[in-house]
C-alpha cells in the first residue's frame, strides 16, 4: 500500500506541480522524505525562513501561472509564511500550502506544544489559514489528504487565482491509503479540466460597438493582465484604437512604458499625464483591475466619474466588475480570451485601425513632451548621498528590456514605480497585496531560479533588505545570481516622512550591507557617487554570484514630492 505522504507527492506530479519551497518540520517531514525519490520531477528549494519561502512561491505563481507548494510546520507556515500567503491572496497568485497540526498523533486534546487543532490549549491553524486563503481543507485520513491536495491545486488556479491550503493531521500523512475506502483516489488531471470562460458573443459585440463610438478612449490595465498573460492582447486593443494605456500600481509594466501609447502608472503617485488623460476620457476600458482607492486618488471624481464617463470593465471575477464604480458594461471571463475576441470583432467592423487612432496617438505624444513624462530635475542630480530619483534613472539606464525587476515596500517602491520606465511588458513585479517590507529580495531569487539567463534585479530599502538578508544564502546555494540594489539611508523613509518634525522609532544605526554580502560569500559593492552606479549595476548583472550594491541614499527627498496634484 501507499502512504499518504507518497500519495501527496504523486498527486502534485500528476497536476504538473514541479516546485516546493519551504523548511522541513513537524508532521510534514514524511512528505519531504517522500520527495527524496521524486527530485527529478519536483524541485525542492530550502529557504532560511518561511516568509522567504512563501514569497518565492508567490513569485513562482506570478511568473508561471501555476501553483508552487509552500510547505512546513503549521505554526510557522501560518505565522512567518502568512506574510507571503496574504500577499498571494490579495494579489491573486496561485499557491498550494501544505502544513500540519503538529498534534503528535494522539495528544491533540491535551495541549501539546505547537498543536494547531483549534481545541482548548491549541491555536486554530485552520481558522488562521481560512482567513487568508481562497480555499482551506482539513484532512484526517490519507485519502482525504490526497484528495485535498488535488482540490487545492484546482482552487488555486480556477477563476481568480489564489492560495489554497491543506491542513493535515499527522496520521493523514503517515497512514497507508486503503483503496477500498472512500473517498476513492483518482488521477489529478481529471480535477483540472476547467475551460476558460468568456461572455456571450453578442455581449462582446455590444461592448465593441460602444468602445468604437468613443472619441477619447483610454485603457486601464491592472494586475489581471499579468496573471492572465494578456499583455499582447492589451497592446493589440490599444494600437487598434490609438488608445492610451494607463496602469494600476500592480499593473505596472502591463505594457512597456516606452511604448508611444503607454501612460505609465496612474493614481496618487502616478504620472500626471496618466491622470490627466484618464480624467479626460469619455470611455474607459478597465482590463483586470478593480480600481482600488490607491489607483484612483481615493476615488476622486476628478479622475474617474461614471456620470460623465462610460466604463467597460473586464474581469475574471464578477465581484470585481462594478465593485468600486458603476459600469456601463461588464464582461466577465478570461481576460486574454475576452480581449482577443473584442479586438477581432472591432477589426471586422473597423479595418486595420479605428477611425481617429493615428490622431489620438499624435496628440498623446505632444502631451507627454509637455508633461515631464518619467522625468524630473532630480533624476540628473550629482548630489551625494545620491538622490533616489537619480538612483532609479541609473538603474533604468543600466538594464535592457530583458531585465526582471522586483520592488519592495516603502519609499524605494514609490520612487521606482513613479520614475522607472519599463522597457518591455511583464518585467516589473510589485508587492501589492499586503505589500510589506521584505517581499522583493526572495521574489528576485525565485525569478532568477526560473530564468537563469535573464538579468534579475531586486530594488529594496535598507529596512526591507535587513529583514531578508538570509536570501543571500539561498541564492548562493541554488546558484541564482540575482542583484540587490539597496537604497541605504538608515531610516524607515515613508514613516519618517509622514512624521515630519516628530520623528520617532524610524532611524537605524548605519549598516554596511555590502560587507555583510561578502560575509555570505556573495559580491558586495558600496556606491556613494551617482556616476559610479550604472557601471556597477552592469558589472553585477554579468556576475556568477549574487551581488549586493549598497547605495548611500539621501534622506532629503520626501515621498510626497511625487504626489500627482
Amino acid at each position: 500500500m501507499t502512504r499518504g505522504s507518497e500519495g501527496i507527492c504523486d498527486a502534485l506530479i500528476e497536476a504538473g506541480v514541479d516546485h516546493v519551497f519551504g523548511i522541513p518540520g513537524g508532521g510534514t517531514i514524511p512528505i519531504w522524505d517522500s520527495l527524496f525519490s521524486r527530485q527529478d520531477r519536483i524541485k525542492v528549494v530550502l529557504a532560511r525562513h518561511e516568509q522567504a519561502a512563501a514569497c518565492m512561491a508567490d513569485m513562482y505563481g506570478r511568473l508561471t501561472g501555476k501553483p508552487a507548494v509552500l510547505m512546513g510546520q503549521g505554526a510557522f507556515i501560518a505565522s512567518s509564511g502568512g506574510f507571503g500567503i496574504l500577499e498571494a491572496y490579495l494579489a491573486s497568485s496561485p499557491m498550494v500550502v501544505l502544513t500540519d497540526t503538529s498534534e503528535g498523533g494522539t495528544f491533540s486534546q491535551h495541549g501539546t506544544y505547537q498543536v494547531g487543532t483549534g481545541e482548548y490549549g491549541a491555536y486554530d491553524l485552520k481558522g488562521i489559514l481560512r482567513s487568508m486563503s481562497k480555499y482551506t481543507t482539513y484532512a484526517v485520513t490519507p485519502e482525504e489528504t490526497v484528495q485535498g491536495v488535488q482540490l487545492a491545486v484546482k482552487h488555486a488556479t480556477v477563476g481568480r487565482p489564489g492560495p489554497a491550503c491543506v491542513v493535515m493531521r499527522s496520521g493523514a500523512i503517515t497512514a497507508e491509503i486503503n483503496p477500498s475506502r472512500v473517498p476513492k483516489i483518482y488521477h489529478s488531471s481529471g480535477y483540472l479540466k476547467e475551460s476558460r470562460t468568456v461572455p456571450p458573443a453578442e455581449l462582446i459585440a455590444e461592448a465593441a460597438a460602444l468602445i468604437l463610438t468613443a472619441e477619447r478612449p483610454v485603457i486601464i490595465a491592472g494586475n489581471g493582465v499579468h496573471m492572465s498573460k494578456s499583455h499582447g492582447e492589451v497592446l493589440a486593443l490599444a494600437e487598434f484604437l490609438g488608445a492610451p494605456v494607463a496602469t494600476s500600481y500592480k499593473g505596472k509594466s502591463a505594457i512597456a512604458e516606452v511604448h508611444p501609447l503607454a501612460l505609465g502608472m496612474m493614481g496618487a503617485f502616478g504620472q500626471k499625464v496618466a491622470n490627466d488623460v484618464v480624467a479626460s476620457a469619455d470611455v474607459i476600458v478597465v482590463a483586470g483591475c478593480h480600481l482600488a482607492p490607491s489607483d484612483t486618488k481615493n476615488e476622486s471624481p476628478h479622475l474617474i466619474d461614471p456620470s460623465r464617463q462610460k466604463i467597460v470593465q473586464i474581469d475574471v471575477d464578477p465581484r470585481n466588475a462594478g465593485w468600486v464604480y458603476p459600469v456601463e458594461m461588464s464582461l466577465i471571463g478570461d481576460l486574454k480570451l475576452v480581449l482577443s475576441q473584442l479586438v477581432g470583432i472591432m477589426k471586422e467592423r473597423g479595418g486595420v485601425k479605428a477611425p481617429g487612432a493615428d490622431e489620438r496617438a499624435q496628440a498623446l505624444a505632444q502631451r507627454k513632451r509637455e508633461g515631464g513624462f518619467f522625468d524630473a530635475p532630480e533624476c540628473h542630480s550629482d548630489a551625494s548621498p545620491i538622490l533616489p530619483q537619480r538612483i532609479v534613472k541609473e538603474i533604468e539606464n543600466a538594464v535592457d528590456e530583458s531585465a526582471m525587476i522586483t520592488l519592495d515596500a516603502g519609499n524605494n517602491r514609490l520612487w521606482m514605480s513613479h520614475f522607472f520606465q519599463s522597457k518591455a511588458a511583464a518585467t516589473v513585479f510589485c508587492p501589492g497585496g499586503v505589500a510589506g517590507m521584505g517581499w522583493g529580495p526572495p521574489a528576485a531569487v525565485a525569478a532568477k531560479l526560473l530564468n537563469p539567463d535573464r538579468p534579475v534585479l531586486s530594488v529594496v530599502g535598507d529596512g526591507g533588505f535587513a529583514m531578508e538578508l538570509h536570501v543571500l544564502s539561498t541564492a548562493l546555494q541554488y546558484q541564482a545570481p540575482a542583484v540587490f540594489v539597496v537604497m541605504n539611508n538608515s531610516i524607515l523613509g515613508m514613516v519618517r516622512d509622514g512624521q515630519r518634525e516628530r520623528t520617532i522609532a524610524t532611524e537605524f544605526i548605519p549598516t554596511d550591507f555590502a560587507q555583510i554580502a561578502r560575509g555570505f560569500g556573495a559580491h558586495g559593492v558600496n556606491v556613494s557617487k551617482p556616476q559610479e552606479l550604472g557601471l556597477v549595476i552592469k558589472e553585477a548583472l554579468k556576475a556568477t554570484r549574487p551581488t549586493v550594491i549598497d547605495v548611500a541614499t539621501s534622506t532629503e527627498e520626501p515621498f510626497f514630492k511625487m504626489i500627482s496634484r
